[in-house]
């Protein structure tokens, strides 16, 4: 079964030698049986966007299969335009990641407003950090104001994965990515409230091994079918991977 990564962290783990380049986490990947991976950069939300984002472009010609999410910080909005405007026409850079340096509070409207505005042109989706319900409910609000965008919460709710899940049911433009806690009730219910079609795998590497989070889609009581669209075909279809890959 072939399947996409939408949430891998280049440069996210403080033990030296995890995840620190895009081939470390590729060889990694394929031992998983991941084909293809979405990249985020964590020195793009941590430290400086523009110089992140550029490594995550070098980053992603490193090989087949490497992609990138470029990644816009709201505590530093000018660079984050200005990687948007440098960056975001690069075919691989499948995506923008709102974000601040603190992932679990929940984003500033106001202060979205202008990188959203920024991202209109290139009609890529937006992710946005959704560990608690708090910022799921940002999210939704985004999503009702912007909703010429398609939204991916990373994480799902965490273990509000309820309230996510009910987000999403008022807003079709809403996706949501597998990651976040291990629990196995979250996608049956998720798939059921929403379809399938609109669940996103992402294993949140490196602080969850991919092969735990693939675990909880094949485990599931969901038909191969289900899982094929969660595990690849979704992902593949709302990012146009085969376009990509066809140039």
């Amino acid at each position: 079964m072939s399947i996409i990564d939408i949430h891998a962290c280049l440069e996210g783990y403080p033990i030296p030698g995890i995840s620190q380049n895009s081939i470390q986490i590729a060889n990694l990947m394929k031992a998983r049986g991941i084909e293809r991976v979405v990249m985020l950069s964590a020195r793009a939300s941590n430290v400086d966007p523009l110089s992140g984002n550029r490594i995550l472009a070098a980053m992603m010609q490193q090989g087949p299969g490497l992609f990138g999410c470029l990644t816009a910080n709201l505590n530093r909005i000018d660079v984050s335009v200005q990687s948007i405007r440098d960056l975001l026409g690069q075919k691989r850079f499948i995506g923008v990641l709102l974000t601040t340096p603190t992932p679990r509070e929940p984003l500033n409207p106001l202060v979205a407003d202008e990188i959203l505005n920024a991202c209109r042109r290139y009609q890529k989706p937006i992710y946005i950090n959704t560990p608690n319900a708090a910022c799921v409910h940002v999210g939704l609000q985004l999503a009702k104001t912007y909703n010429m965008h398609k939204f991916i919460f990373v994480g799902m709710g965490g273990m509000e994965w309820r309230t996510a899940i009910a987000s999403a049911q008022q807003s079709t433009n809403i996706f949501l990515e597998t990651s976040g806690p291990l629990d196995r009730a979250k996608i049956p219910a998720a798939a059921e409230a929403i379809g399938a079609h609109r669940l996103l795998f992402g294993s949140g590497f490196p602080y969850l091994d991919p092969a735990a989070a693939i675990g909880l889609i094949q485990e599931s009581e969901l038909s191969p079918n289900a899982q094929a669209n969660i595990l690849f075909e979704n992902s593949a279809r709302l990012f146009n991977l085969e376009e990509i890959e066809a140039e």
